[in-house]
């Protein structure tokens, strides 16, 4: 069995690493699956690969319509996953729109397409975030982002909030606000790692952003740690991995009762103690692999049932 794993081809000028990417090897290899990281910027014959999964395109918020002219052009490959309608709809952010109206709690989040709009909603979250005992901070990102790129924390009123709304829209881009969950701040986030629809494992990812803008310690660093999933998270996550796959096969882009290969439901507690989406990375997470021993070989074993699931239909 041969797979291919989608990657970019220089992480190190992204100032990333790919925590998963040697213990993949090694557990694929201990399974006798012949496992080749391939960049999706260079040729590759993707039709011979028993199963084509993309895992690390982190390039692809800088080179958007070259990522999506490339996903065109495999989208026919049956053996492609997580297919590539999910992926266009999980690329922009705003499918959290979606989720939550289906009845999925998600971390709440306004757009703007201009400056007027963004005004509009930091005023709207001063006014909201006035009215409680939680400093007035909102979180400013792209709708098309990874890594923290082009994301900052900051107090509401804060003029650089505004000049980093204003700088994505001069790219291109769409903002949006969220106000900055307190639990966050202090703890992280929860994470929910999942494999054709079942959890493998949870972990926390420490605080990242500081007030102003910065990044804590100066740079993009995940401290990531295992951790048990509450019934709240498990509650939520797997809420949003069904409603992500009724989605899905409402609209034709999985067949019926068929869930995605992967995603992972990044989580966070409201201050009323509930716990809320705050993304659903279906194309692209880290699964942190190395914080269950267990994780390396569910992937293992969820790759394998899908090319020969994949292969029993062509």
């Amino acid at each position: 069995m041969r797979v291919a794993f989608v990657t970019t081809d220089d992480l190190d000028a992204l100032g990333t690493e790919d925590v998963d990417r040697p213990i993949n090897e090694a557990a694929f290899a201990a399974a006798g699956i012949d496992l080749h990281h391939r960049p999706w910027t260079q040729p590759a014959n993707w039709e011979d690969y028993d199963l084509v999964v993309i895992r690390s395109p982190w390039d692809y918020p800088e080179r958007t319509p070259a990522f999506l002219a490339w996903l065109a052009s495999v989208e026919h490959l049956p053996t492609l996953m997580n297919p590539a309608p999910i992926i266009r709809w999980n690329l922009d952010k705003r499918y959290l729109t979606e989720l939550g109206d289906a009845g999925v709690s998600v971390v709440p989040t306004g757009y703007a397409t201009s400056l007027h709009e963004v005004d509009e909603l930091l005023a709207d979250e001063a006014n909201h975030l006035a009215r409680r005992d939680t400093p007035a901070e909102v979180v400013v990102k792209p709708t098309i982002s990874v890594g923290s790129r082009n994301t900052g924390r900051f107090a509401v009123e804060d003029p650089a909030a505004r000049a980093l709304a204003e700088t994505i829209l001069d790219s291109g881009g769409t903002v949006m606000i969220q106000p900055a969950i307190a639990s966050v701040s202090r703890r992280g986030e929860v994470a929910a790692v999942v494999f054709d629809g079942a959890i493998s494992h949870g972990l926390v990812k420490g605080p990242i952003l500081d007030v102003g803008g910065r990044l804590l310690g100066g740079g993009y660093q995940e401290a990531v740690s295992a951790t048990e999933l509450s019934a709240g998270h498990r509650d939520v996550a797997l809420r949003a991995v069904e409603e992500v796959r009724a989605l899905a096969e409402q609209r034709g882009w999985v067949a019926p009762g068929e869930h995605l290969l992967y995603g992972r439901y990044d989580l966070v507690q409201l201050d009323d103690g509930s716990q809320a989406l705050l993304e659903a990375e279906l194309f692209e997470p880290s699964f942190f692999l190395q914080v269950d021993p267990g994780a390396p070989e569910r992937l293992v074993q969820a790759v394998r049932r899908r090319a020969l699931q994949v292969a029993g239909q062509r």
